[in-house]
């Protein structure tokens, strides 16, 4: 009789592309890659985690503690960082895809057994996972909000104080947005909030999201932000 690889014998080990049975079962191929069986197939899985795979009590272990975009995976909706720190995957029909930057003081981590993604940073376009959710540019010349799951310029902050983050994501960190000094058709987030156009001889208002004209300055006078206060002085 002749066996097939899927036999009880000794020594024989699976290979990719072939038949197997048990769903989700794990073998080592090598130090930094596994098979694992989805869908009656045993397809590569690598293990970038510093553990790489090795057989632990019994069982074969790979360890995915970080990973790459599309790389296999056997976990689904688990979380795990990217390899450079910088985004969160989320494991999606056997897939690692990627879910949001991480371009925060903090970056992506492990914490308390939970990935934790800072996304206080992010770039225009960034996916994101939370509604209204708020970052600042790298450059700090907006704040940006996550809607429809990625960033958009939710104000142009041209104040001396540009846009920067507080606090932090355990605690709750804030975007705080310096929007005194802005130009007509500025992006705006606060309905009514005043400002000073750049040449200082207007006060605007935000109005539906965008900056308009609201007052002219006499010509004597400036446009000025005073404590809270924008007028003409």
């Amino acid at each position: 009789m002749v066996f097939a690889c899927a036999s009880m014998l000794v020594g024989c080990k699976p290979k990719a592309g072939a038949s197997c049975k048990i769903e989700t079962k794990e073998v080592c191929a090598d130090a930094k890659q596994a098979l694992v069986c989805h869908d009656g197939k045993w397809e590569e899985m690598t293990c970038r985690g510093p553990a790489g795979c090795a057989k632990t009590g019994g069982e074969y272990v790979c360890d995915q503690s970080v990973a790459e975009d599309k790389d296999v995976c056997n976990l689904q909706n688990d979380f795990v960082c990217t390899s450079d720190k910088k985004g969160m995957l989320e494991c999606q029909k056997n897939r690692w895809t990627f879910v949001q930057s991480c371009l925060g003081e903090r970056s992506c981590l492990m914490e308390q057994k939970k990935v934790v993604c800072d996304n206080s940073i992010a770039n225009l376009g960034d996916a994101c996972r939370e509604e209204e959710d708020y970052a600042c540019s790298p450059d700090k010349k907006n704040a940006l909000v996550c809607r429809q799951s990625k960033f958009v310029v939710a104000s142009n902050c041209k104040g001396k104080n540009g846009c920067k983050v507080t606090g932090d994501k355990g605690a709750g960190f804030k975007v705080e947005c310096d929007d005194s000094i802005a130009n007509v058709g500025d992006t705006c987030d606060k309905e009514g909030h005043f400002a000073c156009a750049t040449d200082e001889r207007s006060i605007l208002k935000c109005v539906g999201k965008k900056f308009v004209a609201d007052e002219k300055c006499r010509s004597r006078e400036k446009c000025a932000v005073k404590g809270d206060l924008v007028g003409c002085y």
